[in-house]
């Protein structure tokens, strides 16, 4: 495996992140810029490999932790399965409101 890819990373750039994590909570992936947006409404810790540089510095990392609590905290109730009850031959068996 990548180790830049690795799934037990704590930090991971945008381009990381839209690779391996997003994907898994979003479809289509978002822009960057609208993934940075979010990221910065809700503040989630990000870090510069450089933080003493004004300008450049290299890649800012975000927190995967964060990130993945909030896509879970916004997308998770809309991306369970919807429930069918019942099958079109009229089985009750599977329908609890009709037991």
């Amino acid at each position: 495996m990548n180790p830049t890819q690795s799934p037990s990373a704590r930090l991971a750039t945008l381009d990381q992140l839209v690779i391996t994590l997003i994907p898994a909570y979003l479809t289509p992936t978002p822009s960057h810029e609208t993934l940075r947006a979010w990221f910065d409404a809700a503040r989630i810790p990000r870090f510069k490999a450089n933080p003493t540089a004004r300008r450049g510095g290299g890649p800012v990392f975000y927190s995967v932790a964060a990130v993945e609590k909030f896509l879970q905290s916004r997308t998770l109730p809309c991306r369970l399965p919807p429930v069918v009850f019942g099958t079109p031959g009229g089985d009750k068996t599977t329908n609890p409101a009709a037991n």
